[in-house]
Formats: structure tokens, sequence, C-alpha cells
């Protein structure tokens, strides 16, 4: 059994289903966003969530300790199975692709986007949302952005609106 790779938007789903696949599958579970907060506690000594770290370190900062976590991942692999659920930007570095394809078998959860907008709003207007004051027109630049490098990196694409998460982890190991 290969590893697997949860890519996809923020909201989508990754860590609730991540969560509940690792442990269908008696495997662990790792998320990318929490591996980024140890690091930083480590390394700045200042307790943040991952939102707070991205908006107050910027994307490059953000971008590297991702990239450092994913590659103490690769190097660690072989020890024990996982699935892993990335942010949603993460497979937007070239370098982090090639990573997650080596890792194991990525897959893209594209959620609708009726029901993602909603989700993604939960907790206010991300930092990476480019126009604040037009949550709808962001999130359809970021997918049109996005979409086609989700699909590139992803071994498979699962597309659905309102399945639960167990549905989910059914078509994922189907």
């Amino acid at each position: 059994m290969d590893n697997i790779i949860l890519i996809g938007m923020k909201a989508c789903g990754k860590s609730t289903v991540g969560k509940l696949l690792a442990k269908k599958l008696g495997i662990k579970f790792i998320e990318l966003d929490k591996e980024i907060e140890k690091i930083h506690l480590i390394n700045k000594k200042e307790k943040l969530n991952f939102r707070e770290i991205f908006k107050k370190h910027g994307a490059i900062y953000f971008r590297q300790l991702e990239s450092k976590i994913l590659k103490n991942i690769s190097r660690e692999k072989k020890e024990k199975k996982f699935v892993l659920s990335c942010g949603g930007g993460t497979p937007l570095n070239e370098n982090s692709q090639e990573i997650l394809k080596k890792l194991g078998k990525v897959i893209f959860l594209d959620v609708d986007k009726i029901v993602l907008l909603p989700r993604i709003l939960k907790h206010g207007v991300p930092a990476f949302f480019p126009y604040s004051n037009d949550p709808k027109k962001s999130l359809d630049e970021l997918l049109e952005k996005r979409k086609p490098v989700y699909e590139k990196t992803a071994d498979k694409t699962i597309f659905f609106d309102d399945e639960t998460p167990e549905e989910l982890v059914k078509k994922i190991v189907s």
C-alpha cells in the first residue's frame, strides 16, 4: 500500500477525510499545517496557528517551512505508512509537487465551489484571498490558477459536492 497524500483547496475536507482514512487503514495521520506550527514554535519560540504564521511572516517563510517538513517526511517515509493532509497552497511549489509525488499516491479532493466558499468563509476571509471585499471573485481566480496544478500533481481526482467524509473515504479506498 502506498502512502496517501491529500491535496485540494482550503476547507475541501482534507483533514477530516485524512483522519478518517488513516483510522480506517490503521496508519499514521500527518497534517502539514500542524507540522508547520510545531517547527515554527521551535524556530521562533512563538506559538501561532498556521493562519497566523502565514499572515505575520508571509508566504515565503511559510512555504520554506512547508518544504523543509516535506523533505523530512520524505527522508522518514520508509519507517511507517501514513496519510498526509497538505495545505491548499502546498502543490503550488514545484519542488513540493515533486516531493509529494515521491511520497505516495496523490489524491485531489475537488469539491464543488458552491459548497467550498461557505466553508472557507466560516473563519473569515483568508489572508491569501486577493480581494478581501469579494470572496467569490477571489475563489474563482484561485480555482482557475490552482485547479490545473492540483490536477497535474494528482494521481487521482475525486469530485464531490454533498458527500459525507465517510463516503469520500469509501471512494478513496475503492
